[in-house]
């Protein structure tokens, strides 16, 4: 009689990889998913313990308490920034987002306003690879928009202002309802000296979008930005009368509470008035600016245009 061939090997799913081959189910290749799994089921386990014990009244207030804990933490991380404390909000960070990918844009941005533009620019690159399979949604439109706006604050303050024109170009195209875009290419230009009227037109509808949209109420101290970038925008069109004006409302508004927002309106002021050849002025301007924020982008940029003036006018006397 003949030997019946031997058959081949059955795998069950939690095999390993091995001769046998692959295992049965996709899931059970998948580390992560496993990971996953186990968390989500200690959890399950964790909250019925502790009903069980405590009744999910506590439960509910716990989550609760949690909550607020969170969220009071990322208004005190934002406040952080806003009056330049730049480390102690870096040190916030890694509580505030539940992604990797959302640490890492909160990390880029506070390194831009601590003016650290070498690793701001890294991560917002390996964010954008990262992103750049990830399917197109109108969710996915805004955060890729906002990071084309973070770097091309990046590139205009390390001197790549065209390269800086075409990401808030893009960002603009990808998300149009966005007054971040529409007032970094204004300020791209005015870094040029060129298009003071294109300039003019796009930090106006700047300000359009933001009187239009939550920015409104979701970061209030923006409206001091926009109408700073305005008086620039008018100083370059010769139009020294509504320059003032517009730096005054831009003192007046809610950015005069916060320290980061406040020398970004100082340094955009003494710009203005430097394009009137009010430079006694401008000077007073960028010394506030320069106190306000020592340690970050905007103090550092009203530090350098304090050093030209007196350049300047060593080489004029």
């Amino acid at each position: 009689m003949m030997s019946s061939s031997p058959k081949p090997c059955e795998q069950n799913p939690s095999d390993l990889i091995g001769p046998g081959g692959p295992p049965k189910y996709g899931w059970a290749k998948s580390r992560k998913a496993l990971v996953t799994g186990l968390l989500v089921l200690a959890a399950l386990v964790g909250i019925w313990e502790f009903t069980h014990h405590f009744g999910w009244a506590w439960f509910i207030l716990l989550a609760v308490l949690v909550g607020v804990t969170w969220f009071s933490a990322g208004i005190y991380a934002d406040h952080l920034v806003r009056q330049c404390r730049y480390d102690q909000a870096l040190r916030l960070l890694p509580v505030l987002a539940m992604s990797r990918v959302g640490r890492s844009r909160l990390r880029a941005d506070v390194l831009i306003a601590a003016g650290r533009y070498e690793d701001a620019e890294r991560i917002l690159r390996e964010i954008m690879d990262r992103t750049a399979s990830a399917k197109v949604t109108n969710v996915t439109k805004l955060w890729t928009s906002m990071d084309l706006e973070d770097l091309g604050d990046v590139l205009m303050e390390t001197g790549r202002l065209e390269e800086a024109q075409r990401c808030f170009q893009d960002a603009s195209r990808m998300y149009p309802y966005h007054s971040v875009s529409a007032t970094g290419l204004a300020e791209a230009l005015l870094r040029q000296g060129i298009f003071p009227q294109s300039a003019l037109a796009h930090i106006e509808r700047a300000l359009n979008l933001f009187q239009r949209g939550q920015d409104r109420i979701s970061s209030s101290s923006r409206l001091g930005e926009i109408l700073a970038t305005k008086a620039w925008a008018l100083a370059a069109c010769g139009d020294g009368v509504e320059a003032q004006k517009a730096i005054d409302a831009a003192l007046k508004s809610p950015a005069r509470k916060t320290k980061g927002s406040l020398a970004e309106i100082h340094y955009k002021a003494g710009m203005s008035l430097l394009a009137l050849s009010e430079h006694r002025g401008a000077e007073e301007h960028f010394a506030q600016g320069a106190k306000l924020d020592s340690a970050g982008r905007w103090g550092r940029l009203c530090a350098d245009a304090l050093r030209r003036q007196s350049d300047w006018e060593a080489a004029d006397g």
